[in-house]
Parts: C-alpha cells; structure tokens; sequence
C-alpha cells in the first residue's frame, strides 16, 4: 500500500486555486507515470493524496522514490509518501485492512519530501 500527500495543498487552494489545480494535475500525472513503471496500480485519488497497491514492496519502494525525484524537477509542490506492507482486502473499488490505516498513519507523519 501506499499513501501520497501533496506538502501544503490544502493553504495553497484557499490562496490560488487555479495554481492548486496545476498542481493536482501534475501530481496525477507523475503518479500515474511512475505507477506504470513500477507495476503499480491506482485505487483512488482522497483530495489531494492518492491510494496505490502493488505486487511487492521493492516496486512500492522503488515507485515512490521515483515519483519523489519527479517531484523535485518540477519544483512547485512536494510529497509525503507512505508505506506499509502487509495483507490488504480488495473489493471492486477500494481496499481495507490494517496496512491501509498504517501507510497513511505514516503518510501524515514524513517530513515534507519524505
């Protein structure tokens, strides 16, 4: 499983909205980008985070430092990343267990860029 947050997202919308717009967009596409080279998949998108599952913990890994130096070339927002492995239940939509409710636990509590 894993988490993202985009650093400060929430005081940049009440500031700039069209700016947080871009910055969604940019997120989304780097996330997705990096998913696809990494075996990941997209669960679903919670304001401005995202939920991913993969197949192992090396792509998990290896997929959100990735994301992380694409971040740092574009320069205009950073990301908090989680994650956690562990077993996980899958439904149509969505998963659940108690590696969802620890990656985003450690999600909210990583260093900006972490």
């Amino acid at each position: 499983i894993m988490f993202t947050d985009i650093v400060g997202y929430s005081a940049l919308m009440s500031k700039n909205e069209s700016l947080a717009m871009e910055v969604l967009e940019k997120n989304r596409t780097i996330c997705k980008s990096s998913l696809q080279a990494f075996n990941g998949e997209f669960i679903k998108e919670i304001g401005d985070g995202t939920l991913c599952i993969f197949q192992s913990s090396w792509e998990a890994v290896s997929c959100a430092i990735a994301m992380q130096r694409a971040v740092a070339d574009e320069k205009s927002f950073l990301l908090r990343i989680g994650i956690h492995i562990g077993d996980i239940v899958v439904t149509e939509n969505d998963v659940f267990g108690d590696s969802v409710n620890i990656a985003s636990r450690i999600e909210s509590i990583c260093k900006p860029g972490g």
